[in-house]
C-alpha cells in the first residue's frame, strides 16, 4: 500500500492531467450536437470522434489499472500479514528454553532494544519466525557475523505472556529465580544485573 501511495504522489501531475483529459473528452462526446454547433465544435468532434473515443477509453483503462494494482497490493499485504501472524503464533507455541531465554533478556535488562548476535541459533530462529525484528527501519539483517539491534515485534508482544516465556506461575521462589538466571544465554552474561 505504501508503494501505491508513493506512486500516486510521484505521478500526481499525470493523474491530474489524465483526469482532466478524460473529463474533457467525455464531455465533448456526451454533449448534444446542438450544443457543439453553437461553439463551432460539431464538425471537429465529428471528424475526430474516433480519436476522442480512444482518449476516453485509454484514460478509463489507466484508472482501472490503478484500481486493480491497489486492490492486488492490498490483498498481498493482507496475505503477508496473515502469514506473519501464523508464523508468530506457531513459534510462540513451540519456543524452546533458549529462545525463551533470549526473549526474557528484554525483561531482565529492562530494554526495548538489545544488540544480539545473529549467529546464535535461538536469535536467528526468532528473527526468521518474526518474533524479533530489526529495531530501526533503516537497519537490515546482512550476514550473520555480528550483533544487530533487535526488538520484539509489536505483533508478537500480546502473545508473549509469562507462560510463553517460561516464567513460573505465582510468586517466584529463589530456586526458580536461580534456574532462570542460569538459563540466560552465554552472550547475555555480560549484561547480568544483580538484585
Amino acid at each position: 500500500m505504501h508503494e501505491f501511495k508513493q506512486y500516486i504522489q510521484n505521478y500526481k501531475q499525470i493523474n491530474i492531467a489524465t483526469t482532466w483529459l478524460l473529463l474533457a473528452a467525455a464531455l465533448v462526446l456526451l454533449l448534444p450536437t446542438t450544443a457543439l454547433s453553437v461553439s463551432g465544435l460539431d464538425q471537429w468532434v465529428t471528424e475526430y470522434r474516433g480519436y476522442i473515443s480512444i482518449i476516453v477509453i485509454s484514460a478509463v483503462a489507466y484508472f482501472i489499472a490503478l484500481l486493480l494494482v491497489q486492490t492486488g497490493q492490498s490483498i498481498l499485504e493482507k496475505q503477508t500479514e496473515i502469514g506473519t501472524m501464523n508464523k508468530i503464533h506457531k513459534m510462540v507455541k513451540v519456543m524452546n528454553t533458549s529462545e525463551q531465554a533470549v526473549i526474557r533478556e528484554f525483561i531482565i535488562q529492562k530494554k526495548d532494544i538489545i544488540s544480539l548476535p545473529l549467529e546464535a541459533a535461538a536469535v536467528a530462529n526468532l528473527v526468521d519466525n518474526c518474533i524479533l525484528v530489526p529495531a530501526l527501519n533503516s537497519q537490515e539483517i546482512i550476514g550473520s557475523g555480528s550483533k544487530i539491534k533487535l526488538c520484539i515485534n509489536i505483533k508478537a508482544r500480546p502473545l508473549l505472556d509469562h507462560k510463553a516465556l517460561g516464567f513460573p506461575t505465582g510468586k517466584m521462589t529463589e530456586l526458580q529465580a536461580q534456574a532462570l538466571k542460569s538459563a540466560r544465554p552465554a552472550f547475555a552474561k555480560e549484561f547480568y544485573i544483580r538484585h
